[in-house]
């Protein structure tokens, strides 16, 4: 009876049956704080991103992905992979884990901020396993990288479904089909993202920095209002208290007239009687 002998393994496929699982143990998965950083602020941006323009987007860090270490065997045993960042074109529900199989489709996207630790693991073994996996976009970002070469790079499907380097454009940016063409730029130790109209999307904090500055200005400017209100009324007391001293002033003034006038006729009357009395007198003196 003939012995039927299968097909000797590819690369890939012993790199998949022999590489280890991602797990809190292996030396490149402990996470300094600038790297940790990194990855909150990218997932918080995207997560946000996906709400306000109504995106189907699942994003999630350090979640483990499992896939069948032989693809040709679902049945096989399970790789475990962890990268820092994925997004999946799926409903945004809580996972503990995202399972190539029962999910129905892998990630679109997995995203790895490399460590001196993790350089090897995310540059030499990990395109190969994200490539079989099925992942349409894989990023890599490097920014302690001092060998010369790009900090931000990457590989991704071409129309042919090819596996082929993912590289900056002019600006040194990556600009991503799978996020509907935002771009990923490095800032530092930061990787920052741009809208499609080349905006950059906002950190929370830079969003809670505005609103601070926001509620200051608010504050500043009705503290302004209000000292403008009390000024506006100081104003009016005042000229209030000018019309009430101008109407009593006019009142004085209506009562001195009326003062003169009536001294005046007074005065008039004086001079008549004083009159009349020279004509008694002169009578008077004519008759005796």
């Amino acid at each position: 009876m003939a012995t039927i002998q299968s097909p000797p393994l590819t690369d890939t496929e012993l790199l998949l049956l022999t590489t280890p699982d991602d797990t809190e143990e292996a030396p490149w998965m402990p996470m300094p704080d600038w790297q940790w950083r990194t990855i909150a602020l990218l997932v918080a941006m995207l997560r946000r991103h996906a709400l306000e323009h109504g995106l189907r987007w699942y994003v999630a860090g350090e979640l483990k992905i499992s896939m069948p270490r032989m693809p040709r065997k679902p049945s096989s045993r399970e790789l475990d992979l962890v990268p820092d960042l994925l997004v999946a074109m799926a409903e945004d529900a809580e996972r503990s884990s995202w399972n190539v199989g029962l999910e129905g489709a892998p990630p679109a996207l997995v995203l790895e901020v490399v460590t001196e630790e993790s350089w090897d693991r995310d540059t030499d073994e990990k395109p190969a396993l994200y490539e079989a996996m099925g992942v349409t976009e894989y990023a890599i970002f490097a920014p302690l990288r001092r060998d010369g070469g790009p900090i931000l790079f990457g590989y991704r499907r071409d129309p042919q479904d090819g596996w082929v380097p993912w590289q900056v454009d002019g600006e040194g940016r990556l600009r991503s089909e799978v996020l509907e063409e935002v771009r990923l730029y490095p800032e530092g130790n930061r990787l920052r993202l741009l809208d499609t109209a080349g905006v950059p999307l906002p950190t929370e904090e830079e969003l809670l920095q505005r609103e601070i500055a926001t509620r200051r200005l608010m504050e500043r400017q009705a503290e302004i209002e209000a000292r403008a209100r009390e000024a506006a009324e100081r104003q009016a007391r005042i000229d209030v208290e000018a019309r009430e001293a101008a109407e009593r002033q006019a009142r004085i003034d209506v009562e001195a007239r009326e003062a003169a006038e009536r001294q005046a006729r007074i005065d008039v009357e004086a001079r008549e009687a004083a009159e009349r009395q020279a004509r008694i007198d002169v009578e008077a003196r004519e008759a005796a």
